[in-house]
């Protein structure tokens, strides 16, 4: 797989999960918005798509190496730890929200670390299964 057609995969997958992390906490809630649940959905989540993208993007975790399963968790999950504490700060600002509680940073980082880690753990196993099979 060319590498820009594997980097773009993998953040529309990232975005895809994160999205859908997001979505999981609104149905859970009951805060999905009625008149447009998608809107509500990308609107909630563009604060986590932008605080993922970049620490992800600069620590490595888009580079070709991270089809190795090891190399990609490492790279996701200390991307996560940077990215969640941004996300949450956006989403605050964005909501007008001055306080944030200790228990949705922690329910937040493990629902959110099970959606997009889950995802890019299948991608890497994916990509080195298939790796595998052309050799």
């Amino acid at each position: 797989m060319r590498e820009m057609t594997r980097q773009l995969i993998l953040a529309a997958g990232d975005i895809i999960a994160l999205l859908l992390f997001v979505l999981a906490g609104q149905i859970d809630h009951q805060t999905v918005s009625a008149d447009m649940p998608l809107g509500g959905v990308i609107l909630a989540g563009l604060p986590f798509v932008m605080a993922w993208l970049v620490p992800a993007f600069l620590l490595g975790a888009f580079r070709e190496d991270v089809a190795n399963p090891r190399v990609m968790f490492t790279r996701s999950l200390i991307a996560w730890f940077i990215a969640l504490p941004l996300g949450i700060v956006l989403r605050a600002l964005v909501l007008g929200r001055e306080v944030i509680p200790v228990s949705f940073m922690l329910v937040a980082f493990g629902f959110g670390a099970l959606f997009l880690l889950g995802w890019r753990m299948v991608f890497a196993f994916l990509a080195q299964w298939r790796k595998g099979a052309r050799a």
